[in-house]
């Protein structure tokens, strides 16, 4: 049976309160042992809603669970999205207050600035492509607001997909006759390389998972807009940070991107 209004309403205050806090939630499955993807989208967009009645600006998408082992691990049919907002941006070289977070991990990601309007569906990497002004190296930082990380698939999209902060290289580098697919990245913390992989891990490429996000988006009636960011997937495994920590990624043509947590 689909949430009722008041249910949906109840899980998106769970997860805000938790986010604000920086005190886990437990998990929701064995409350809720049929809630599906929509649903669970659902709740994702009233949570949306909530936080620009707050204030919150949404300037973009993220997307997740963009490979084959991520979701299995959650539970997942396909690929996920969240949404990324204003608060939530940091510079390249910020230090990210850790005790704000819960049990905070690392993403490497291609960053994607739209140029133009993108919607579904029918997009293809090709038509994705041809609507980005540039591309980024970027860090995401997730935080599941689950206790123990115990998270699966309602928790996660309940949960904006685990967003939590985000930093971009500063230069957009053009897309044209880049192979999104072969860029690397070499991830290190502390001084020791801690990762490394290619946009491979991305759907193949990020380019098809910006296809893939606009084209899910229109599902539910909504698109990429000019101006946005998009940061299409983990090239690398998700790598736990804490206070004391210095992160930086090095992507081929895409630059660097650095982080500390104090």
């Amino acid at each position: 049976m689909p949430l009722q209004a008041n249910q949906i309403a109840e899980l998106a205050e769970l997860y805000l309160r938790a986010e604000q806090s920086a005190t886990p939630a437990e998990p929701i499955r064995d409350r809720f042992p049929d809630l599906g993807e929509e649903d669970a989208y659902a709740v994702q967009a009233e949570l949306v809603r909530r936080k620009e009645a707050a204030g919150a600006r949404l300037v973009g998408r993220k997307g997740g669970a963009t490979n084959p082992a991520a979701q299995a691990n959650f539970g997942l049919s396909q690929a996920v999205y969240g949404a990324l907002f204003d608060r939530g941006a940091l510079v390249s070289g910020s230090a990210v207050e850790a005790s704000a977070l819960i049990h905070p991990r690392l993403e490497c990601e291609v960053a994607f600035r739209m140029a133009r309007d993108l919607a579904g569906p029918g997009v293809t990497p090709e038509t994705a492509l041809a609507a980005v002004a540039g591309a980024m190296a970027a860090f995401e930082v997730v935080d599941a607001r689950t206790a123990g990380w115990a998270a699966k698939m309602p928790e996660m999209l309940c949960d904006n997909v685990f967003q939590a902060r985000y930093a971009v290289s500063e230069t957009l580098v053009p897309v044209g006759g880049l192979d999104l697919a072969a860029i690397s990245v070499v991830l290190h913390k502390n001084g020791a390389e801690a990762a490394r992989a290619t946009g491979a891990n991305v759907l193949g490429s990020p380019a098809n998972a910006l296809a893939w996000l606009a084209n899910r988006l229109a599902e539910h009636g909504q698109s990429l807009r000019a101006g946005d960011l998009v940061l299409a997937g983990s090239l690398t495994p998700l790598v736990p940070v804490a206070a004391g920590d210095v992160v930086e990624a090095t992507f081929d043509h895409l630059g660097s991107v650095r982080l500390s947590f104090v």
